[in-house]
């Protein structure tokens, strides 16, 4: 069995008007989201409902019921986990608290909770746990709730003391709940192999014999305690392993550790990443070995302490005990229920797997739920890397196609009085044309409108009359398309527009062209491709000097239009003589020098650059807002 959802309403960020029901897929379930979204009230629904393994026992308190904007607190609360594919024994055991629909059983586990003001002041929580859908069968308590229990990994762990030795250590629980650890805990019969509580007897009785051991129990018994004890009531002691107590107290004194690294011969202290691996190695084994319990998994920030690579690693961990055993495999599914910040383990994961939390609203980008194509999902697996997979974390996203655009947008919007860090927009340059898979991720089927602002950003890709003599043979330039030809183009690169996805296509070619063509950028331009190129023995100021003088006489040529100077300005780039990443790298500096303000700055810029840059720095990311709305704001703005 398994949660299959997990719904919540009057919890936390979680109101009764709008409650949140989140499906789960029966093994792994990654939550990726900005701060503040509501992934920890999700992870921390079931750890009330359920109740967790572990010294984590959670109450609920005032502070726990819904606020409203307007100040007024919830009285009421209801979590529910629903778990479906229940074994036929797990069917027997749960029978009564079962609700048969259309001949399917499904088990409800409900917290209903209620706040009320006391006479005395303050408030008191009151608790039902109940089974039905609406927390209105039968109360479920004893062993059924110990079946029931989740196991929870907070962020920040302590990993290396959950591991230590002591007195009802986790890693005693872990091991004595282990099944292969059933028959250790009793002595082997003759001739059989010796059992744990064996080896650590005689182990035990090898240390009481010791000549050192004996001599200290005789100082402590005869020099102190004698002279401590009452005539009736004599004090001895024992200094040994304790061995001849229970099973649990010798589970207690043991420790899982690593190895000390290669080249090292004594046990050294190893790093909180390593120990946390160790750790939530150990959680996974009991999980998927232990009949007596469901195997649900919350996770926390797993990142916390590892290294990139391990979390690629890690993932990968994961989504090998989430899928069903093989045949043959003596091993329980695993479903995990993890958060994260983390764009290194978000890229590693299917992208089925997660679930987008925005503004306390859950979007799953499961096949069947986003606009994705099922090669796209093939697609993106491959190339959906750490630096693109922030799109998960962003309020805000610019889709790009080249390092050029990379460089030079944040430089452009923080120039506009709206710096991409401050709105927490990410840019995502996906390195060739296929923006729209990276945009469909975000796109819904049912047309659902995610709260992210996505601009993209694709070059018109069309040259000009002026650059014909540039461009190799047979590639048409401006005269050469029809008006309907260049509407059904510019048709083409705003096809994927949709929800919260606006397409800004570039106006002329590309958006170092469009740059030079704008008169009053044309200089600022030149002077990014000379500084680029270095000649040698010039200093800067002089390179720019040659490039301002370059620029005018260009101008004074008989025939000149703004046209023919960007594309001699632009022809280093297209030939590949010189870096556009490198002139957009000059470009940036050369637009911080600038003395203009915000408002002379957005006058001097191409108009679909400004548009994008508004659009996803703009608190409501509606597509159908309008650019003159956009530009009052950015005008309020400066």
């Amino acid at each position: 069995m398994y949660v299959s959802e997990i719904h919540i309403r009057g919890f936390r960020c979680f109101s009764a008007d709008s409650p949140l029901t989140l499906k789960l897929r029966s093994g792994l379930n990654i939550l990726a989201g900005p701060n503040d979204a509501g992934k920890t009230a999700i992870i921390d629904a079931p750890r009330h409902v359920l109740w967790t393994r572990g010294d984590d026992f959670v109450r609920l308190d005032p502070g726990d019921f819904h606020v409203s904007a307007g100040g007024e607190r919830a009285t009421e609360m209801l979590i529910r986990c629903s778990f479906e594919g229940l074994e036929p024994d797990e069917e027997a055991r749960f029978l009564e608290w079962c609700t048969n629909e259309n001949g399917v059983l499904r088990l409800y586990v409900c917290l209903r909770a209620s706040l009320r003001k006391q006479s005395g002041g303050g408030f008191a929580v009151a608790t039902q746990y109940r089974a039905g859908r609406d927390a209105d069968g039968l109360p479920l308590e004893g062993e059924l709730r110990e079946y029931l229990k989740a196991t929870y990994l907070k962020p920040l762990r302590d990993a290396e003391r959950e591991l230590r030795s002591g007195r009802r250590s986790r890693l005693s629980r872990i091991l004595g709940a282990l099944p292969v650890m059933a028959s250790q805990s009793k002595a082997s019969a003759t001739g059989e192999t010796a059992t744990l509580v064996d080896v650590m007897k005689r182990t035990d009785d090898d240390i009481d014999d010791n000549n050192g051991v004996t001599k200290v129990e005789e100082a402590v018994n005869s020099t102190f305690l004698d002279k401590l004890s009452f005539a009736n009531d004599q004090l001895t002691a024992t200094l040994g392993l304790g061995a001849k107590g229970s099973f649990e107290q010798l589970l207690e004194r043991m420790e899982l550790y690593l190895d000390p690294p290669a080249g090292h011969t004594e046990r050294v202290a190893r790093g909180l990443g390593y120990n946390n691996l160790l750790f939530m190695a150990a959680e996974l084994l009991l999980l998927e070995s232990h009949p007596e319990q469901v195997p649900f998994l919350l996770i926390e920030e797993p990142e916390a302490h590892l290294h990139p690579q391990h979390q690629t690693l890690f993932m990968q961990l994961l989504e090998e005990h989430t899928v069903p055993p093989k045949t043959g495999e003596d091993r329980k599914q695993v479903q995990i229920l993890l958060t994260t910040h983390s764009p290194q383990l978000a890229a590693g994961a299917h992208l089925e797997n997660v679930t987008l939390v925005v503004n306390q609203s859950t979007f799953s980008l499961d096949k069947g739920q986003t606009k994705l194509e099922d090669d796209d999902y093939t697609f993106l697996r491959r190339f959906l890397d750490a630096t693109k997979a922030n799109l998960f974390f962003a309020r805000g996203l610019l889709i790009i196609e080249g390092d050029a655009e990379n460089l030079l947008l944040p430089t452009v919007a923080r120039k506009l009085g709206r710096p991409l860090g401050k709105h927490g927009v990410s840019i995502v340059n996906v390195g060739h044309r296929g923006l729209f898979r990276y945009s469909r991720i975000l796109q819904r089927l049912d047309d659902r409108i995610l709260p992210i602002p996505i601009a993209l950003i694709p070059d018109r890709d069309i040259p000009p009359d002026a650059a014909k003599g540039m461009i190799r043979t047979g590639r048409r330039t401006e005269s050469d398309y029809s008006a309907a030809e260049l509407a059904d183009h510019m048709a083409t690169l705003r096809a994927d527009e949709g929800g919260c996805v606006k397409a800004f296509p570039s106006e002329q070619w590309t958006l170092e062209y469009d740059l030079a063509r704008t008169a009053e950028l044309a200089v600022m331009v030149h002077q990014a491709v000379m500084l680029a190129k270095r000649p040698a023995g010039k200093t800067s100021e002089q390179i720019k000097d040659d490039a301002a003088k370059q620029i005018a006489t260009w101008r004074g040529e008989a025939g000149s239009t703004d046209e023919a100077i960007a594309a001699r300005i632009y022809e280093p780039m297209l030939k590949k003589s010189v870096s556009k990443a490198q002139v957009a790298e000059q470009m940036a500096k050369l637009i911080d020098e600038l003395p203009d303000d915000a408002v002379t700055f957005r006058r001097k810029l191409p108009n679909y650059l400004v548009k994008a840059v508004d659009y996803v720095t703009s608190a409501t990311p509606h597509p159908e807002d309008s650019a003159a709305e956009a530009d009052e704001a950015a005008e309020a703005e400066s």
